[in-house]
C-alpha cells in the first residue's frame, strides 16, 4: 500500500468512527433535573452561606444536584427571577413561574455554581413546590 491509501484509509476510519460517536451522543437521553427529589432544603441565606463557606472543590462535589430554596423573590430576571438571599433562578422553560416581586416561594432546582464577584448562587431547571 502507498502512503497516500493508508492515509486515506486512515481518515476513512476516523470519520466513521467520529460519526457513530457522535449519533450516540445525540440520541441519548437526557436527565430530566425537574422530576428529581431535592436532597437538602434551605432558606435562602442559609444556602447562600453553605455553598460560599465550600471550596471550589466541595463546589463541583455538590454540582448537579437538586436543592429546594425558599425565600422571598428580590427581582425579576431575563430568564427567571431572583430569590432574596442571593439565588439566581433559570426556569426549566424561560418563564417566571407566574410569581411576582415579594412573593414567597419555595422552589427546586439543579446547582450550577456561586458567583464569587456577586456572592450569588446559580440554579437551574427551576420549578415550584
Amino acid at each position: 500500500m502507498s502512503l497516500r491509501s493508508k492515509v486515506l484509509s486512515l481518515c476513512l476510519f476516523v470519520s466513521i468512527i467520529g460519526i457513530i460517536a457522535g449519533y450516540f451522543l445525540l440520541t441519548q437521553t437526557h436527565q430530566d433535573f425537574t422530576n428529581l427529589h431535592p436532597i437538602a432544603e434551605f432558606e435562602a441565606y442559609e444556602f447562600n452561606d453553605f455553598v460560599s463557606a465550600l471550596t471550589e472543590q466541595e463546589r463541583g462535589e455538590i454540582g448537579n444536584e437538586v436543592y429546594a430554596v425558599e425565600g422571598k423573590v428580590e427581582s425579576m430576571a431575563q430568564y427567571g427571577f431572583i430569590i432574596a438571599g442571593g439565588i439566581v433562578c433559570t426556569t426549566s422553560d424561560s418563564t417566571h413561574l407566574g410569581v411576582n416581586l415579594g412573593d414567597k416561594i419555595k422552589v427546586k432546582g439543579r446547582f450550577v455554581s456561586f458567583d464569587n464577584l456577586f456572592s450569588e448562587v446559580r440554579l437551574d431547571h427551576v420549578v415550584a413546590m
